[in-house]
């Protein structure tokens, strides 16, 4: 099928011309996962995680929804996320990875927006508010005010320092098979319940609720995650907490959304990024990497490079302006996809960069083709990174970051509330110069347009910013 809203880029650029062959692959990879459903109570077709699996976990329905699909399959994206709600449509489907269902309220606040359905957005308040309700009931330690629960995605017991494995279960790969993981607190679960307050706060105000509870919780909550996962000494954030002791390895996805949902301040998320550690060919999930493994291998939830993390770092790169780190996190994750034939496969290997699953339990994983969130994501650092769309509840936010040598752009038939748009880009940096609306000067500074008044055609001049 054709996805319902593709975009296409272009431009003479060796930037342009990379990202276009990049796009429509992904584009094709997204329409391929757009699948008929599969027996009576499912949708006309629904968003699958990958060619590895059929179903709609809740992370991915929620990921891919907030990557790309509200952009481009806004349909497909709604009832996939219906499908991973309970039955009688008031919270998300309770399952043993509880950590990752607020994930959900994400894809559907950024569908709410993007589309403008008030409808969505009155329903999904109310499976937002349910659902964390029942986790606010169920999963917050009493003494740190964090919630419990493993880290975001890692599922897998590889993801964990060797002291959490249980020595008698080492065929076992759930990380829930082995009970020391029962009682930690993950950095980047707690930003994902920050992000999803924020979210919910603005499923209110879109609403005409009042989102001030919400917004006031968030800010709580993130200070609770400042003091908690900061290192002694640094401006670093540490992965969990385990018993009042806190694992300092770097968590990837944690730093990523820890950035994204104002954790960590501006000055704090630039040194962040100037500080992060990287295998060869890309972020891993975890580093470094934890002992005990034979050489040459990797853990499948540990040093192992998934796209869909190293995509959303690339976006909070992006957000913190620094558009020289933006363009070496867009490179890392184009050349995975790019080697491995414009595939998007769901693992990589953080030395050689070809698809591979890694080690997990005894054996080795594949690494699974076609995967939703790896090509998903790659659209997401384009449109939310390279391009700067952010949908907020005023309208659409446009902030640029172009990488040096950037030159010139063009995104052509951007969806937004079922119309279409068209954005030029140029020039490289963060800092906003000079802005052409349908053919009128605009002052050079924050681009933002209400709801209803975006341009046909947008032209947007950055350059370099200064750095503090």
């Amino acid at each position: 099928m054709t996805v319902p809203g593709s975009f296409r880029v272009q431009g003479s650029s060796p930037l342009a011309r990379r990202l276009a062959r990049l796009v429509d692959a992904a584009q094709s990879c997204l329409a391929r996962n757009v699948v008929a459903g599969r027996r009576a109570g499912e949708p006309a077709q629904y968003l699958r995680a990958g060619g590895g699996y059929p179903d709609p976990w809740t992370r991915d329905a929620a990921i891919n929804t907030w990557q790309a699909g509200c952009w481009l399959a806004p349909r497909v994206s709604a009832d996939t996320l219906r499908m991973v709600c309970e039955a009688d449509g008031t919270a998300v489907v309770w399952d043993n990875q509880w950590w990752d269902q607020v994930i959900w309220t994400l894809g559907a606040r950024q569908l709410a927006l993007t589309t403008g359905d008030l409808d969505w957005a009155r329903w999904s308040l109310g499976v937002s508010t349910a659902t964390l309700a029942r986790l606010d009931e169920r999963c917050v330690d009493p003494h740190s005010g964090l919630y419990r629960g493993p880290a975001v995605m890692a599922d897998g017991i590889s993801a964990y320092p060797p002291a959490l494995h249980d020595p008698g279960r080492t065929l076992d790969s759930f990380v829930l098979d082995h009970p020391a993981t029962h009682a930690i607190s993950c950095l980047s679960t707690n930003a994902l319940f920050v992000l999803a307050m924020r979210a919910t706060g603005d499923l209110a105000e879109l609403t005409g609720a009042d989102p001030t509870p919400w917004r006031h919780r968030a800010d709580a909550l993130a200070a609770r995650v400042l003091e908690g996962f900061t290192i002694p000494g640094s401006d670093r954030l540490g992965y969990l907490r385990d018993r009042g002791r806190l694992d300092e390895s770097q968590e990837g996805l944690g730093i990523a959304l820890a950035v994204l949902a104002g954790v960590a301040d501006p000055i704090r998320a630039r040194s962040i990024v100037r500080g992060v550690q990287r295998a060869p060919r890309g972020l891993s999930a975890v580093w470094p990497p934890f002992p005990g493994l034979a050489p040459g291998r990797f853990a499948r939830h540990g040093a192992a490079l998934w796209p869909m993390i190293m995509g959303v770092w690339a976006q909070a790169v992006a957000r913190t302006g620094d558009a020289a780190a933006f363009g070496t996190e867009l490179d890392l994750l184009a050349r995975l996809f790019e080697d491995s034939g414009h595939d998007f496969y769901e693992v990589y290997h953080p030395v050689t960069g070809v698809p591979d699953g890694g080690w997990q339990a005894g054996r080795d994983w594949r690494s699974e083709p076609d995967q939703t969130w790896s090509a998903t994501t790659l659209l997401g650092t384009v449109l939310h990174g390279l391009a700067g769309l952010r949908p907020e509840v005023d309208g659409l936010h446009v902030q640029p970051c172009l990488p040096p040598g950037t030159g010139a752009v063009e995104l052509i038939g951007l969806p937004w509330r079922g119309a279409q748009f068209t954005l030029l880009l140029h020039g490289s940096g963060s800092r906003i110069t000079r802005v052409v609306a349908d053919g009128r000067s605009l002052d050079a500074g924050p681009v933002h347009f209400a709801p209803d008044d975006v341009p046909d055609r947008l032209e947007i001049f950055c350059s370099e910013e200064e750095r503090p």
